[in-house]
């Protein structure tokens, strides 16, 4: 036992992972969901995101872990020192290296009301990044999902691409430009079909339908497994490109943003997010422009203000626990 305790601390040490007694989380951000029934559903669900947060941004603090708030969270940092007020969710980003140690120490350091859930912990995570779920709330996104529904935070995996053009974009960058091609080509038209601005837009994709239809006998799910075959060996790849920019993982299939290394690092900067501080990237409007544009401070009209959720409930019975979390444990 002595000798597997010591050769664990060794590939620690070496990792750069710090080894230490698992810290007390219910002491130090304690759960006090049943202190906010007051709050709106949605404000509950906030509430409880936070505390996952904290919890994750402390792991990576004292394992000298780089990690930044990313996407709807940076803006709502920036643009209101919280929470979007119709976010449902939280983003972070950490550079793959980072983002690989974290998931070595969080199976160890994650208090048990927690879940990491990704392709390595359940046959269907529903996405190829990391979500850290709550197992005590429910969230529905789709009627038959068969993940884990938590209340969750995303964290991505960033890459650094190669500055060869054809490396970045016919090896690296291959399945994600299939997969939002076809999303773009396969999406259904808008209703009413020929009323108001519908009714352009409409013509436009039925244009882009015939002009780029050999998209359009993609299939989704082929472009998936396609993705995940040749993850490993493209990240293992890029993992000797120069640091000279950041984007989603080569296995994120979503998203294209792609930013200057200087625009993030070094992450030493820190922003207001609701009671507490975190870390942004160095040049936080220029991240921001690249994935909102120039008019980020600006308010969407109402209609765009969306959920990502059909419901929440932040408080749930014993019984309906034990079924969210049955047959997802690590």
């Amino acid at each position: 036992m002595e000798l597997v305790y010591k050769e664990k601390l060794k590939e620690n040490i070496e990792e750069g992972i710090k080894t230490q007694h698992k810290v007390d989380f219910d002491e130090l951000f304690p759960d006090k969901r049943l202190e906010n029934l007051e709050e709106t559903e949605l404000r509950q669900c906030q509430l409880i995101l936070l505390r996952i947060l904290k919890i994750v941004a402390y792991i990576c603090d004292e394992n000298s872990l780089t990690y930044w708030l990313d996407s709807g969270t940076l803006l709502g940092a920036f643009r209101h020192k919280g929470f979007i007020p119709w976010d449902d969710d939280i983003d972070i980003a950490m550079p793959r290296e980072d983002y690989e140690k974290f998931l070595k120490i969080a199976k160890e350091e994650l208090p048990d009301d927690l879940y990491v859930q990704n392709l390595d912990t359940t046959e269907f995570a529903g996405n190829t990044w990391t979500q850290i779920k709550d197992r005590k709330s429910k969230i529905v996104l789709s009627e038959d999902a068969k993940y884990h529904q938590g209340f969750y935070i995303d964290i991505f995996p960033m890459d650094s691409y190669s500055d060869n053009f054809f490396k970045r974009v016919f090896y690296e960058k291959i399945h994600r430009l299939l997969y939002i091609k076809v999303q773009a080509i396969n999406a259904p038209l808008k209703k009413p079909f020929f009323k108001g601005m519908n009714f352009p837009k409409n013509i436009i994709k039925i244009l882009l339908k015939i002009v780029f239809f050999v998209f359009a006998i993609f299939d989704y799910n082929k472009i998936y497994e396609m993705n995940l075959k040749s993850k490993d060996k493209r990240i293992e790849s890029m993992k000797t490109n120069p640091k000279t920019n950041y984007g989603y993982g080569t296995e994120v299939l979503n998203w294209d943003p792609m930013v200057k290394a200087e625009d993030i690092m070094p992450v030493t900067k820190k922003l207001k997010f609701e009671d507490g501080e975190f870390s942004v990237p160095n040049n936080t409007e220029a991240v921001l422009i690249e994935s909102y544009g120039n008019t980020y401070m600006q308010i969407p009209k109402v209609d765009k203000q969306v959920y990502h959720n059909l419901s929440l409930k932040s408080v749930l019975t014993k019984e309906e626990e034990e079924e969210l979390n049955r047959g997802f444990h690590y």
